[in-house]
């Protein structure tokens, strides 16, 4: 199935609900490694699905940034972003969902998405989630250590007297 840019509210929203029927009723297995995806897990067919789905909805708002400040349009696009089952599919609804820091956080410790949530949490310049993000900072992959490092870098926990103090303490 393709899926064009979604550019309307009603069409995102539709785009969101489709998304979530492609995601199974509990959370799959994972598959085994591709030596074409560098030893990376193979995705389900499902995963590519909702990803190609994120991507339209993340080029909408890209086009019409007035669609983000909508908030039964970003409700949506982080409820598909939250659905576990989705797995890696999910990973282009965090970009689409750069508006909701909070909702995201608790992400960081799903390893389906926690690299995507961090680069989110960049991009919305979303301070005060360094201890969330520390643990990253030992990732066994280097794009998120390097993340990690550039977020906690850009957002260092301060002491109450207003000194930056290291995660590693």
């Amino acid at each position: 199935m393709t899926f064009s840019v979604a550019a309307s509210e009603e069409q995102i929203l539709a785009a969101c609900k489709q998304a979530l029927r492609l995601a199974p009723s509990e959370y799959p297995p994972t598959l085994p490694s591709s030596k074409e995806l560098s030893g990376v897990p193979d995705w389900y067919p499902f995963e590519h699905e909702a990803w190609r789905i994120g991507e339209s909805i993340r080029r909408a708002f890209a086009d019409d940034p007035l669609l983000k400040r909508k908030e039964i349009v970003v409700s949506k696009v982080a409820e598909v972003a939250k659905c576990r089952e989705l797995r890696r599919g999910r990973q282009s609804f965090f970009v689409a969902a750069c508006s909701h820091a909070e909702a995201i956080v608790p992400l960081l410790r799903d390893p389906d998405v926690d690299g995507q949530v961090l680069d989110a949490l960049i991009k919305m310049r979303a301070p005060g989630f360094t201890r969330e993000v520390a643990f990253l900072l030992d990732s066994d992959q280097p794009w998120k250590r390097d993340l990690a490092k550039k977020y906690v870098n850009r957002y260092p926990v301060v002491s109450p007297d207003g000194v930056p103090q290291s995660e590693q303490n």
